[in-house]
């Protein structure tokens, strides 16, 4: 398959220099002009939608749950635990799902010989920490897992879909309800699932929200497993363990790698059983499909002082070595006390777009690979970066003065897409009371979505929002 090119944004220095005078129309036409796009040519074309759809079909043999906008589809069945089993950039999946389980389902056990854990695939929701659960397979008479939820559209589609996914009652087991809330939004790869634990028992209960999504461990029809399969999230330099990671089970296997020294955490799928855990600072992992150079984002909540499961994990990864090749992207609320009647809610965003590994960063607007930077040279400034944009319309080069206010109108901009990776690399002379340099995104809408990142004219060091 093809890779996706890239995009590569030339800053030319006279526009730096010139570009803070004239109306808004003139300055963006002539900050065209002074840009030149490398490698246009793509698999496939993103067409966003002005509105999101929702709407219900079959998937597989199962009645499911569609949402799209043109740029990404979510696909869930409430027959099967309420699982999402699709998120796709375009055409593109990121969730692995087992083919051999499409449109099954099963009545719950009633003996333990009868107990068996069919793993459809994609993602889903589980309370931890997991030996107090005793699943999966659901424990008997719990059906959280693999039993039968119900599912409604609760808005039909506009600048904002929803649906709503909710688990049978389990009073005797967990003691939980569980209540799954996904929108998706116009014009953005951005879908917010939200996961709300109510507890139905008549005693207080303890547990923690989390989320497990199963991701590709094979990205080629000819491989079993692809090394270029892989997981990144940023280590916690103030982690008590010596590494920034443990392992929960078995270990240690070469698949898991410390990168800029030992800020980041790589997983490399080898088709080997393993886990590890670490309680991440900032809240963010990311799976990337190294092959096709497709990126795969959630961002969630981290609360650095509360009491997390398994050793303190808030994220947590699973590799498969056994009959299906993927990998586990989890994460993980801190332990919550729900008092009878009471409930807790955990959300993830999740984000798409095209960008090859290692993935250092991410914003809510962007996933970087290499963070802006100044650097002197002979010739002036150099600016260089590399990052895959969440949204599509227009990345603007904007100067800032020492209070954080533009000068001007943007010196340069570029359309941008997530199917597309800007990489920037041109010398630049800024004007001399220029204190940073800012990218910011407009949407096709011309509604500002805010920055994406900056970099400091005066200390030369690369900055994130």
């Amino acid at each position: 398959m093809t890779r996706w090119m890239r995009i590569a944004v030339v800053l030319l220095a006279a526009a730096v220099v010139a570009g803070c005078g004239g109306g808004p129309s003139s300055s963006r036409q002539t900050s065209r002009q002074q840009l030149t796009i490398r490698g246009t040519s793509f698999p496939q074309q993103l067409e966003p939608a002005s509105q999101v759809s929702v709407y219900e079909d079959d998937y597989n043999g199962w009645p499911a749950l569609f949402m799209k906008n043109g740029l990404v589809t979510v696909v869930a069945v409430p027959a099967i635990g309420g699982r999402i089993m699709e998120y796709n950039l375009g055409t593109h999946p990121f969730l692995w799902v087992n083919d051999a389980e499409f449109g099954k389902t099963y009545d719950p056990p009633k003996t333990e010989e009868e107990r068996r854990w069919h793993n459809y695939g994609g993602y889903k929701v589980w309370p931890a920490p997991e030996s107090r659960w005793d699943g999966p397979p659901d424990p008997l008479g719990s059906a959280l897992d693999g039993g039968k939820w119900t599912g409604e559209i609760t808005a039909h589609g506009g600048q904002i879909g929803e649906i709503e996914l909710v688990s049978p009652a389990d009073e005797n087991v967990t003691g939980l309800q569980i209540k799954r809330r996904v929108q998706m939004f116009a014009g953005t790869t951005q879908v917010v699932v939200t996961e709300t634990f109510e507890n139905v028992s008549a005693e207080p209960i303890e547990w923690s929200i989390w989320g497990v999504t199963q991701v590709r461990g094979s990205l080629s029809s000819s491989e079993k497993f692809s090394e270029q399969a892989r997981i990144y999230f940023p280590l916690n330099p103030d982690n008590r363990a010596s590494k920034g990671f443990w392992y929960l089970t078995k270990g240690p296997s070469d698949q898991f790698q410390l990168l800029d020294d030992g800020k980041l955490m790589q997983v490399s799928y080898g088709f080997e059983t393993s886990k590890i855990g670490a309680d991440v600072a900032d809240g963010w992992m990311a799976y990337v499909d190294d092959i096709h150079q497709y990126a795969f984002v959630q961002r969630f909540e981290e609360r650095s002082l509360s009491e997390y499961p398994d050793q303190g994990a808030n994220v947590e990864v699973y590799t498969s070595g056994e009959e299906f090749a993927h990998m586990e992207m989890e994460t993980l609320s801190q332990l919550y006390t729900l008092q009878p009647g009471e409930t807790k809610s955990y959300s993830q965003q999740w984000y798409a777009t095209s960008l090859p590994g290692p993935v250092r960063d991410t914003t809510e607007l962007a996933a970087i690979r290499e963070p802006l930077r100044l650097e002197s040279v002979e010739a002036g400034l150099q600016l260089t970066g590399e990052l895959g944009i969440f949204a599509p319309g227009t990345l603007e080069v904007v100067l800032t003065d020492s209070a954080g206010r533009p000068m001007g109108e943007p010196v340069a901009a570029i359309t941008v897409s997530p199917a597309q990776t800007v990489v920037l690399d041109q010398i630049v002379t800024p004007q001399p009371e220029a204190s940073a340099l800012v990218l910011r995104l407009v949407n096709d809408w011309d509604t500002p979505l805010g920055e994406v990142a900056s970099v400091s004219l005066a200390t030369q060091t690369a900055q994130a929002p």
